[in-house]
């Protein structure tokens, strides 16, 4: 009979990590659209119209989620009954709602209440932009559905039930946009829950700013954090073969040029990489944190930064370093929200002439965050914490566009999330030995830190390239955390 260990005992399959890690499912939508039975009556053409309105709708939610979960007309009680039924036995994770009639809130609600918990996000729409002005009685039934709109939000603000609303016309882009835009939310935090975030090492000493109850934060984000010592990497480490190690090497060596270190440099990067790797899978790990400075560093004569770098680039995974939890579970919820791997960085010095801020990475990133792999130098690890050569490092600047800077933290209220949009811009890239980016901001940089330092936040922050702000926001909604935007 097989005996169950702990991975901490190395088991091949322990007993206290799911095998194979998380299932990754998409976001189910279960889409609720509803008219009005008395109507039909009284213009017997009226429903096939409707139905074919919000046909467009059904057509691009199919396209863009799917798996969703149609209603068909909702226009009775008994078919709302049904419809709420489907959607329950279905276990959607987001409702949407659509009116193509007025609809008497109590046939809506009937639907709702099997599905009461889900978010909710209530599509008051249209068939066309403007009021037709050779309409009759029938169009105005037609576009009705706003009337409906405006009795159920009142009516479920008096029963304390919280909705997203979006307004706009059947081909409206805008709207189906703040759809996306809530949608992606809704699946990023769904991304998050049960993910496992694998830890080597501890805070980093006197960084109080991210310190946190991982206790707390299994119940606000959801995450499972699993404490990896040291000598598991060590153990994996010493497993890896010169000949692999070589091989990466040489790959590495043929698509980057380099500066300050040698082959031997890389070389020891590339055998903590593939370890760092092996690592991640046996634990299935969807994010890493680790602490490389003083004891992991001497062991293995290198740092962890190339490592860390072409896991993200090679598995998806979010990785950064410090013991820094809430930014990394921040690069999770940026990944997922835009399919781009987040550098983490630190505030560093503003430019008044670019009205922009400084951010000096941590040597983690992904070769498309420059503007071409030609201008990515391999060069050495400019911190030195006590080991032997060089380390193994990207030299690039983040190529010009539209960026967020974010990051989730511990505040006085519970967690709390700061939101910022920004522009990378174009700039020399400094010789640096170092990730770094320039982000322009949108108020007078000196008035900009200021705000952000009296709301009080980490030395770290987040940057993904994109603008993923009313994103991110929806997020912090579905988490019931702060959100603060500046």
């Amino acid at each position: 009979m097989e005996v169950i260990k702990s991975f901490e005992e190395g088991a091949g399959q322990s007993g206290d990590i799911l095998t194979g890690g998380k299932e990754k499912a998409p976001l189910k939508v279960g889409v609720l659209t509803c008219g009005y039975f008395e109507y039909w009556r009284m213009y017997p053409t009226l429903k096939a119209t409707v139905e074919g309105d919000l046909k467009v709708v059904c057509d691009r939610i199919a396209k863009e989620y799917p798996g969703a979960v149609f209603s068909g007309m909702v226009d009775t009680l008994d078919s709302a009954a049904e419809a709420g039924k489907r959607l329950k036995k279905e276990d959607v994770d987001v409702v949407l709602l659509v009116y193509g009639t007025y609809t008497a809130d109590f046939i809506t609600l009937t639907a709702l209440d099997y599905v009461a918990e889900k978010p909710l996000i209530i599509f008051s729409t249209q068939p066309h932009a403007d009021v037709d002005k050779n309409g009759d009685y029938e169009g105005s039934l037609r576009n009705s559905a706003v009337i409906g709109i405006a009795q159920l939000t009142g009516t479920l603000r008096k029963m304390k039930r919280d909705y997203k609303i979006v307004v706009g016309h059947l081909h409206d882009e805008r709207a189906y946009e703040v759809i996306g835009q809530y949608m992606s939310g809704r699946k990023a935090v769904k991304e998050l829950h049960e993910s496992n975030i694998g830890i080597i090492g501890h805070v980093f000493r006197g960084m109080y700013d991210i310190e946190l109850s991982k206790t707390f934060f299994k119940s606000t984000f959801g995450v499972n954090i699993i404490q990896i010592q040291s000598s598991h990497l060590l153990d994996v480490w010493a497993e890896v073969t010169e000949e692999e190690a070589e091989k990466e090497t040489k790959k590495l060596l043929d698509r980057f040029k380099r500066k300050n270190v040698t082959e031997l440099d890389v070389k020891r990067a590339m055998r903590l990489a593939i370890a760092m790797q092996r690592l991640a899978e046996k634990f299935s790990l969807d994010a890493m944190c680790f602490l490389d400075q003083h004891f992991v560093q001497r062991q293995v004569l290198t740092s962890a930064r190339m490592g860390a770098s072409l896991l993200m680039e090679r598995t998806g995974m979010s990785v950064n370093c410090e013991g820094d939890l809430g930014g990394l579970v921040t690069m999770m919820l940026m990944r997922s929200i835009s399919g781009r791997a987040a550098l983490m960085g630190e505030w560093g010095e503003y430019d008044t002439a670019t009205n922009s801020i400084f951010v000096i990475g941590h040597g983690i990133g992904t070769p498309d965050m420059a503007k071409s792999e030609e201008e990515i130098l391999l060069t050495r690890t400019p911190e030195e914490w006590g080991f032997e050569g060089a380390g193994c490092n990207y030299e690039l600047i983040m190529k010009p566009g539209k960026a967020t800077i974010a990051h989730i933290m511990e505040g006085p209220e519970g967690y709390r999330l700061l939101v910022s949009k920004a522009e990378s811009i174009e700039f020399p890239r400094l010789s640096f030995d170092e990730l770094h980016a320039v982000l322009k901001v949108q108020k007078p940089v000196n008035e900009y830190l200021e705000e952000v330092f009296d709301f009080g936040v980490s030395h770290h922050c987040i940057v993904t390239l994109g603008d993923v702000a009313e994103e991110l926001k929806n997020v912090g909604k579905a988490l019931g955390i702060k959100v603060f935007e500046v």
